[in-house]
């Protein structure tokens, strides 16, 4: 299977976590669920397309923006399910309306080395999307993504290694007593009983200078690869 590396620029970027209502709290990385679908997306895939996934990037800062959010209920049913996000957005009469504020936390100058390893036709058909210039965006809709480079590579193992990057990390590779902050990412869902039940990877993000002490791939760059299956 081919290796396509990604990098990626987000001037603006919000990785919702999933059970953030309240405050729009952000990872420090798109999760694999939220590539997958950037990937799809690319290739307009409509079923489900193995890969795998190494995610590792950095970012300038964090900041908070404030939008307003609108619900609305309709007069016969007592559900206030989020529908409209923004201003000046048009609603039904026949609806009651509320507002409320919300948080949004947004990272800044955000660059993204992504490596994606699939069939060799799904690599084809992505180099092949990117080069007719579809615009894609990671996060939010408006979260639009500039690809400052693409090429497949070539991957070496490697007994150790150091992170030169903030990165996702599978828990398994990750020494005892490491500093590392723990996820529970998102990244395949099976519909059970009408509700989404997800497959999810527990990694660790790690800032520069861990030491990998298990086999992992380096690419053409020296850059670590650890991809989350």
């Amino acid at each position: 299977m081919k290796t396509l590396r990604l990098d990626l620029f987000q001037e603006t970027a919000c990785y919702k976590k999933p059970l953030a209502f309240k405050v729009g709290e952000t990872y420090p990385l798109p999760p694999y669920s939220t590539v997958k679908g950037m990937i799809h997306a690319l290739i307009d895939a409509d079923t489900f397309i193995p890969m795998r996934l190494s995610v590792q990037g950095t970012y300038d800062s964090i900041f908070i923006d404030y939008q307003t959010h609108y619900f609305f209920k309709k007069h016969d049913s007592g559900e206030m399910p989020i529908v409209y996000d923004g201003l000046n957005i048009a609603v039904p009469e026949q609806k009651q309306i509320t507002q409320m504020p919300l948080y949004t936390h947004q990272l800044y100058n955000v660059n993204l080395i992504i490596h994606v390893q699939a069939e060799d036709k799904v690599i084809e058909e992505i180099i092949t999307a990117i080069e007719k210039g579809k615009s894609i965006s990671l996060g939010r809709w408006e979260d639009i993504v500039v690809i400052k480079d693409y090429k497949t590579v070539d991957l070496r193992a490697v007994e150790e290694g150091t992170t030169k990057k903030p990165a996702y990390i599978p828990i398994d590779l990750l020494m005892k007593g490491e500093l590392y902050v723990p996820y529970r990412l998102n990244w395949k869902y099976d519909i059970v009983q009408n509700v989404r039940k997800w497959e999810k990877i527990a990694v660790g993000y790690v800032q520069p200078g861990v030491e990998i002490e298990e086999e992992i791939f380096v690419d053409e760059y020296d850059d670590l690869v650890f991809f989350h299956q």
